[in-house]
């Protein structure tokens, strides 16, 4: 029984963490000198493009091993 929830608190851990990295935004704001043309501003995830996918990926694969351990795991050890 230990080792299920050991696998499922880690889990739930990792999709939050994942979860919390891939959602959070960076902005950053270029101004334009007064009257020489316009300022702007972008918007991308705090660990960039593809800092979010390999999170992403790393996390899918550990939240499947987690799953798996959880479905392999014997009865006499639930």
């Amino acid at each position: 029984m230990d080792r299920v929830i050991g696998w499922g608190t880690l889990a739930v851990v990792v999709i939050v963490v994942v979860g919390m990295l891939s959602l959070l935004q960076t902005t950053t704001c270029v101004d334009a000198v007064p009257g020489l043309g316009t300022s702007s501003c972008t918007t991308e995830p705090m660990l960039g493009v593809a800092g979010t996918w390999i999170a992403v990926v790393i996390g899918a694969l550990v939240v499947a091993l987690c799953v798996w351990r959880i479905v392999r795991t014997p009865e006499h050890r639930r």
